[in-house]
């Protein structure tokens, strides 16, 4: 199924003419489809999703120094709660109704800037003072990106069928140098830590688009630097390190991985730069899509399925482009152990569940006696840790297959053992023989 996602790469971002008759007929044709389904996320992933916007089309998406969110909500940049998504202030409303194309502060925080695709403005908001002013206008802005330099690069279309540029901005004099030419249409922008710029580009010469018409490549930041000045690179020269079904956003974590939100198709999915091999995150549901994407790197891990929360989080906006707007937060979660009655568990039946894990998979449960505590890791490449502490001598490994839920649950018998402490760990896996992925927290339980 294809959803109006789509237009707005070919349309939304061109300006208004014709927009609103095309998004019109393509959300009449979602609204007959019936109830829309329900997001969700791939095992391995935890997902939170509040309300952020009224239902209609949303124009740009930034995660704030301070750790909440702008969006634009169709009206006006507001700030919203990075708790709750609540509106904490508005951060700037244009003098006359525009679509938004992108939100995207500057490196030191200080400022916010906005492109809009119907007056074609780039718009710099102080977020001090909140005043704001035009410093580029340029013709249907699509995003905006700055390299680890500090240095502003904007992806621009002069039109329909037109290709496309990025283009080194000057946000004083307000100038533009083309550096990357594209015979195709615009794309999302990100800059890895080596200053390697990583864009999309997409295939909109058919409606619907054709699957894998999308190509994902990275631009080196000497073939950028190539460019500037006379003349400019040639984005059909650069290594092509995926192909996809299309590309609205995308982000670079800090394993190297890039993030894609696929607005076509509703999907959400994390490319291996090495292999160019996909693992989707997440469904958008129904005829919704993902958006704008955001990212919270940290130092204590990379995004990987199974692993602590603390590794990173990933920001989508989720729409259907017409009752709603949703900002989900999307990180990694352990698989868990728990007992029914909770420790410390009297004499009698009790139960054993273990949620999280692999579906359809194995794992190994580690048992012991007396305590367990874990070793705090920062910069993980690996599966979260084994606890330690352990009572080696004693410790007992037991094999257990899940459900298709990735689940496991036993209802157990404490004989009545006097107050003994017994510390437990899961590993989960693809089968008893492997791979396995990661582990759950620790636990400690008491038997009375």
């Amino acid at each position: 199924m294809v959803r109006c996602a789509w237009l707005r790469g070919f349309g939304l971002r061109m300006g208004r003419a014709g927009v609103a008759r095309g998004a019109a007929a393509l959300l009449a044709v979602a609204a007959s489809a019936g109830a829309l389904a329900g997001q969700s996320v791939e095992a391995g992933f935890a997902a939170t999703e509040w309300s952020v916007a009224p239902g209609g089309f949303v124009g740009g998406f930034e995660r704030l120094a301070n750790g909440n969110f702008a969006l634009f909500d169709g009206t006006a940049v507001q700030e919203l709660s990075a708790v709750d998504g609540q509106v904490v202030q508005t951060l700037f409303t244009p003098p006359s109704f525009v679509f938004g194309a992108f939100l995207r502060r500057s490196p030191d925080g200080a400022k916010l800037y906005f492109g809009e695709s119907s007056h074609h403005e780039i718009w710099e908001i102080d977020l001090a003072t909140l005043q704001a002013q035009v410093v580029l206008t340029v013709t249907f802005p699509f995003d905006l990106a700055f390299a680890p330099t500090g240095q502003a690069y904007v992806t621009w279309s002069p039109g329909f069928f037109q290709g496309s540029h990025i283009a080194l901005c000057d946000f004083v004099d307000g100038t533009l140098d083309d550096v990357v030419d594209s015979p195709e249409a615009s794309g999302p922008l990100w800059f890895d830590a080596a200053g390697d710029l990583w864009t999309a580009l997409p295939d909109f010469s058919s409606f619907p688009p054709k699957p894998d018409a999308t190509e994902l490549i990275r631009v080196a930041a000497a073939d950028l630097a190539s460019g500037i000045g006379p003349g400019a690179y040639d984005a059909t020269q650069a290594p092509v390190i995926a192909q996809l079904d299309g590309a609205y956003a995308l982000v670079v974590d800090d394993g190297g991985d890039v993030i894609v939100s696929d607005a076509t198709y509703g999907t959400l999915l994390s490319i291996d730069p090495a292999t160019g091999a996909e693992r989707r995150l997440g469904e958008a549901g129904g005829f919704d899509s993902f958006l704008y994407l955001a990212l919270a790197d940290t130092a204590h891990g990379t995004f990987e399925p199974w692993q602590p929360a603390d590794a990173g989080t990933v920001f989508a906006i989720r729409s259907d482009f017409w009752s709603y707007n949703a900002l989900m937060a999307i990180h990694p979660a352990r698989p868990q152990i728990a007992t029914t009655p909770p420790t410390p568990i009297p004499p009698g039946p009790f139960d054993l569940a273990i949620t999280g894990g692999t579906p359809g998979g194995a794992g190994l449960l580690f048992v012991c006696a007396g305590t367990a505590s874990e070793i705090a890791l920062r910069n993980r490449k690996w599966p979260a840790p084994l606890f330690f502490d352990l009572d080696f001598v004693h410790l007992q490994a037991f094999t257990l297959l899940l459900d298709g839920n990735g689940e496991f649950h036993e209802t157990l018998d404490n004989p009545g053992l006097a107050g003994l402490s017994l510390a437990a760990q899961f590993v989960t896996g693809a089968s008893l023989a492997g791979p396995f992925f990661g582990t759950s927290a620790a636990i400690v339980v008491t038997l009375q």
